[in-house]
């Protein structure tokens, strides 16, 4: 299959929406003729209008009488701020399944990025797309939600783009028309297609989505079934007006029992997806947002705080306040990587899935030192270990089957503290967690954080309840005609905030530049609390000054003199990389950033400091 340099129109049709493009051009006097002088001046406010319009979200109605006060100074500018921002009309809107639909296509979607990568990559490669579907309601007072397509390339991307949008009353009630432009387009890719003289190939290697979204995609029964379990064969038992999978050894499904339905009470519908020859159990990985952080964590506060949990497993209100103290305390200590800083106890249940993540990997273990009782404490730290084990890149393989122990153990032990009713399928999935990893890679790779903050964004395109879908496409277009580039991953080293504050030692010369904030990759190290805490040449090491000297950037900084275990169940804390650290030293140390560089989350724990390894950036 070939595809061309520029954009395919040939499907385009009208779309049903009154709003006619506006390109009347106001006639030049002699009197404006000195506004042409300048035409570089002229395309650089346009470029800038339209980079502010797209940035801060402007109505085409303020951007269109902007436009009318500007013209009388600058003549060359559009009258209409869809003239301006190029806003697509035409659009090959279907109605299917009970809603509208929209497919902008695998290729067609991903061209931006392919051409920003295509000349970095030998020929014949193969890129990795992972799918997406989940359902987004769009207005709080009427059910019309949409249902996207969304696609990620691994390795290339962090943000997802559109592949399809379905706008309807509910979901779509035929999964065959929804899934039918996908399909047929994943089929053609199967041999490769031509870009710019070379062949590469694209292999779906895994399908994100919450539990309600993967069993309709899969056309399956949902999780509150009997036959609910998409990972293994169980039958549910029904308890307390909830459905239970106690088993944690059940035997597991296979892609071939799958396609041969010999669950019948598992399946409800044929999926369209098994005609693209991917693995229909595999390349379903649990989303651990969903299920650790907003499934088991979020009902594990609800355990300790709320009347639901039993009462021996409840913490009193002054405990709460204790904990919510200490959280309170840790915000000036979070690093910038963090979208959000710790909240009370109070708030849980407005935290966001980012929120429990923090909680469960870095503050939870800290704040809830002493104050849970020592095996409901203990019980925490076995979830806590093991999904800190599986998100990490550099202990998710080699350490896996310990991190499968410790959650077998984690379930087990919580039917024991909590009681069965509550080995729900989302305390059940965790036994599957580690085999997913081991297929798909580190816990990050197989999350819906990307996805989801893809949606916040694309809900905000929404501006009115009128022909939501065609709104989403216009805004989508005006952002694809605009400079933004396409979020392609890169290497970067990026000194800013130049100072003369020192600490510099001797051994820089006269030339050298102090700088307070340092970014390479993912990393952003800066002079304050909460960025300035690294493990680079094996030592721990706290950051006082970023020096460029010679064309080479050095860290000046103190080190931390001794480091102890924080924990030692159900491992010592000093194999992950995990310590408390304290007697920082007096003088500082230079250190060249060629080295391997480690930012730690360092929080305050009886005067001293718990470190430990940063896995994730949410900016």
């Amino acid at each position: 299959m070939e595809i061309s340099d520029e954009g395919s129109d040939h499907q385009n049709i009208e779309a049903d929406v009154e709003d006619k493009e506006v390109h009347e051009e106001a006639a030049v006097s002699v009197e404006d003729q000195s506004d042409l002088q300048d035409p570089c001046s002229q395309r650089d406010l346009q470029c800038s209008l339209v980079d502010w319009a797209i940035e801060f979200g402007i109505s085409l109605i303020a951007l269109s009488a902007l436009l009318t006060i500007l013209k009388v100074h600058h003549s060359s500018l559009p009258k209409d701020g869809r003239t301006l921002l190029k806003t697509k009309t035409r659009y090959n809107i279907r109605s299917i399944a009970g809603g509208v639909f929209h497919y902008c296509g695998i290729l067609n979607s991903f061209r931006k990025i392919l051409d920003s990568v295509w000349h970095t990559v030998a020929d014949k490669h193969v890129f990795k797309l992972q799918l997406n579907f989940d359902g987004l309601p769009l207005f709080k007072s009427t059910s019309t939600q949409f249902w996207p397509i969304l696609g990620l390339l691994q390795g290339h991307t962090k943000a997802p783009v559109l592949i399809g949008l379905f706008c309807g009353t509910s979901k779509p009630n035929s999964l065959a028309d929804y899934l039918h432009d996908l399909v047929h387009e994943l089929k053609m890719l199967r041999d490769g297609f031509l870009f710019k003289q070379k062949t590469f190939f694209l292999n779906v290697v895994s399908v994100m989505c919450d539990t309600p979204a993967r069993a309709f995609i899969r056309g399956v029964k949902s999780h509150t079934a009997y036959h609910g379990c998409d990972k293994c064969h169980q039958t549910g038992v029904w308890k307390s007006n909830r459905m239970t999978f106690p088993e944690v050894n059940a035997k597991r499904r296979t892609d071939e029992s799958f396609r041969q339905a010999t669950d019948e009470e598992h399946h409800i519908q044929h999926s369209p997806l098994t005609d693209i020859g991917i693995d229909m159990v595999t390349c379903f990985p649990h989303d651990y947002m969903h299920l650790v952080c907003l499934g088991v964590m979020r009902r594990l506060l609800d355990l300790w705080i709320s009347t639901i949990g039993p009462l021996h497993c409840r913490i009193s209100s002054i405990q709460a306040s204790m904990v919510s103290d200490r959280l309170l305390a840790l915000r000036s200590y979070i690093p910038s990587e963090f979208a959000r800083r710790p909240r009370a106890l109070a708030d849980r249940c407005r935290w966001k899935a980012t929120e429990l993540r923090q909680f469960l990997l870095y503050t939870g273990p800290v704040v809830l030192n002493g104050v849970l009782q020592t095996q409901i404490y203990d019980n925490f730290m076995l979830l806590s270990v093991a999904v800190y084990i599986l998100a990490s890149p550099e202990f998710c393989m080699e350490m896996n089957d310990f991190a499968n122990t410790l959650l077998r153990s984690f379930v087990e032990h919580f039917g024991q503290l909590y009681g069965e009713k509550f080995l729900v399928y989302n305390i059940h999935g965790l036994v599957h967690l580690s085999e997913d990893v081991k297929i798909h890679g580190n816990l990050d790779l197989i999350s819906g954080f990307p996805f989801e903050n893809f949606l916040g964004k694309l809900k905000k395109l929404v501006r009115g309840p009128c022909n939501p879908l065609t709104q989403v496409m216009r805004r989508l277009s005006e952002i694809e005609n605009s400079n933004y580039s396409c979020d392609v991953e890169e290497a970067i080293q990026k000194l800013d905030k130049e100072h003369t504050d020192g600490p510099v030692p001797e051994c820089f010369s006269q030339q050298a530049h102090q700088f307070k904030v340092l970014a390479i990759d993912d990393v952003v190290v800066k002079l304050n609390e909460r960025d300035s805490c690294v493990r680079i040449d094996n030592k721990l090491v706290l950051v006082q000054n970023i020096v460029e000297d010679k064309g080479a950037v050095y860290l000046v900084g103190k080190e931390y003199k001794q480091v102890e275990h924080f924990f030692k169940y159900p491992i010592d804390s000093k194999e992950l990389g995990i310590y408390v650290a304290s007697n920082l030293s007096t003088n500082v140390k230079c250190f060249m950033t060629g080295k391997k560089l480690q930012k730690y989350v360092r929080l305050p724990f009886r005067n001293k400091f718990v470190v430990v390894p940063l896995l994730h950036q949410e900016k």
